[in-house]
């Protein structure tokens, strides 16, 4: 497919959307850019970008910046409350940058990503619009202000989030699951964090090290935990952790409000089909998890390069979409499922089974289990760096 010919609107500026609009951009094609929000922010604190989202933003031109803004992370681990290792991920061994995870906080990446769409002469970025309608044949309905205009496209893309607009007009068998559990992330400025995930008797506590501070995630299991969140009482929530695992307390001290925490439920998204005619969804529009393997925002970047290559193979739009979904949705699918999994073996908080658990399980998982990280990452990272440079045929999707 000639992808200079298409003119594309791309619905929602996250990280999702903002990629995949400078992708097609960088490969001849139009894209207009839709976000509802006039002064968009990223929410969400920190990430920590993996191997598989690492090689399209490579693939971007955008690693160098974005290493300027973060830590690298070698070396992640799970530990018990008393700091012993019950899991250390396997990273791949490259030595090109690709074996590690670095870490940076949401707003740099996400400035990074949007101030790069902005200076692309074939992205126009439409900012305070609002879609409010979508239909299979590539037309959506955009409200800014009082104007209410139909707009026909080639292609559209809807990287809207978990409470997309644009799913909710397609015909892709969409259900939308809260899991009754609460995420609390934040920044801080203290600088020992110890860059690890804690499983512990109240939850999950995880500390990543940035430039001049560190990234903080955590559950709320217990009482003491959700009580301190409902009183928004950060002196409770501080007391409540260093009672479960003392190093968050110390790193917890360098959080000044309470309003400086995030809190998000954790949400699923599964759709029967990511595509409804010449409409495709990418990131958490389609396949919102669990953050239990980090691949969130990691798996919107692989979708919006296997979806480059499959324009790139294909002789339409159509044809083009089917191979997005048939090769994006198992690969996604199976992902939300471990993170789920791995969700429930971290959550559980009575002592028995954290004992089990600890000893017994997490052990032999990490000396008998084959390497997940092929499927966890989704794709090959060289076929991750091959769909996502500019120019490139992507004959490893046939």
């Amino acid at each position: 497919m000639e992808i200079p010919r298409l003119n594309v609107a791309v619905v929602g500026a996250a990280i999702g959307g903002a990629s995949v609009a400078l992708l097609l951009a960088r490969a001849g094609a139009s894209v207009a850019l839709f976000e509802r929000v006039a002064h968009p922010r990223a929410i969400g604190a920190g990430i920590a970008l993996a191997p598989n989202g690492l090689a399209v933003l490579r693939g971007l031109d955008l690693e160098p910046a974005l290493r300027d803004r973060g830590r690298p992370l070698s070396s992640p681990r799970i530990v018990g409350d008393v700091g012993r290792t019950l899991l250390a991920p396997l990273l791949p061994r490259r030595g090109d940058g690709l074996d590690q995870l670095l870490v940076i906080r949401r707003s740099d990446l996400h400035r990074v990503l949007l101030e790069a769409a902005t200076e692309h002469e074939r992205i126009a970025l439409h900012l305070g619009v609002e879609i409010t309608d979508a239909t299979a044949d590539a037309s959506i309905r955009a409200r800014h202000d009082v104007d209410d205009t139909w707009r026909s496209f080639d292609l559209v893309v809807g990287a809207d989030g978990v409470r997309s607009s644009v799913r909710e007009h397609l015909d892709v068998g969409a259900r939308v699951r809260g899991s009754g559990i609460t995420y609390v992330r934040t920044l801080t400025t203290v600088t020992e964090a110890e860059g690890v995930e804690a499983w512990t008797r109240a939850g999950i506590f995880g500390s990543l090290p940035l430039p001049n501070g560190a990234y903080l995630y955590a559950s709320s299991g217990s009482p003491a935990l959700r009580a301190a969140l409902a009183a928004r009482d950060l002196d409770a929530l501080r007391r409540a952790w260093e009672a479960a695992y003392p190093p968050a307390g110390r790193l917890l001290g360098g959080v000044a409000r309470f309003e400086d925490l995030l809190l998000n439920e954790v949400v699923r998204v599964d759709c029967e089909r990511f595509v409804d005619g010449r409409v495709a969804l990418l990131g958490d529009a389609a396949h919102a998890m669990a953050p239990n393997l980090g691949q969130g925002a990691n798996s919107a970047l692989v979708d919006a390069a296997v979806l480059l290559g499959a324009l790139r193979d294909a002789d339409d739009v159509a044809s083009a979409l089917v191979s997005y979904d048939a090769r994006r949705r198992p690969a996604v699918r199976w992902v939300q499922n471990q993170s789920d999994r791995l969700g429930r073996i971290s959550e559980r908080s009575d002592a028995a089974w954290r004992t089990l658990r600890d000893r017994l399980l997490m052990p032999a998982l990490s000396r008998f289990a084959p390497d997940p990280s092929l499927r966890t990452y989704q794709e090959p990272l060289d076929a991750l760096l091959d769909m996502s440079a500019p120019g490139q045929s992507s004959d490893v999707l046939r």
